[in-house]
């Protein structure tokens, strides 16, 4: 018998199973959510390291939010708000102790300074892109890390945020238009 045995209900279907105990389709429903979950929870926050905390609390918070979820917007929109406002809410706890993971990423970066091939300058330009993200205001950032790290619609994330998704074209515009700035300006380092 496998291990994991994958469930082809729809999402509402598993929330409703979930809601009754079944523990296994909740699992399901973070086996399908939780890659998004984590580009996008890296992307607010800066740190695949946090983003995998972030996005276990928030699944878990998920679980315990079941019985208020009302079907209003889809599972994965529900969820992945979840996980946003989780990563806001760590970003804003924990302020002093991403300013001291800031200056170590720069540190080994600098070990790295041999980029052997395509997938350490990949890494390197990774680094550097996170880094750009963190110089921008959280809105920006979030809104980047949802459109382009996590790689929802437009429509998922104007109801992820809340705003009309013309709001999210114009946010998601000036944002990037920031990080290439900071990016040409060097207020990032490149490695």
């Amino acid at each position: 018998m496998p291990l994991h045995h994958r469930d082809d209900a729809p999402d509402d279907e598993l929330v409703m199973r979930a809601r009754a105990g079944d523990h296994a389709a909740y699992g399901e429903l973070v086996r399908r959510h939780q890659a998004v979950a984590l580009r996008l929870a890296a992307g607010i926050c800066g740190s695949t390291e946090e983003a995998r905390d972030i996005v276990q609390d928030a699944f878990v918070l998920g679980y315990r939010s079941l019985p208020r979820y009302r079907g209003e917007a889809p599972v994965r929109s529900w969820l992945l708000r979840i996980v946003a406002n989780t990563a806001k809410n760590s970003i804003r706890s924990q302020a002093r102790r991403h300013r001291r993971e800031d200056r170590s990423m720069a540190l080994d970066r600098r070990h790295d300074d041999d980029p052997v091939g395509d997938a350490a300058t990949g890494a390197e330009d990774a680094a550097s892109q996170l880094a750009a993200l963190r110089t921008l205001a959280a809105q920006d950032r979030e809104v980047l890390a949802a459109r382009y790290i996590a790689g929802l619609t437009e429509a998922e994330t104007a109801m992820l945020f809340g705003v009309p998704v013309g709001t999210v074209k114009s946010r998601a515009n000036r944002a990037l238009a920031r990080a290439r700035v900071a990016l040409e300006t060097g207020e990032v380092s490149r490695g």
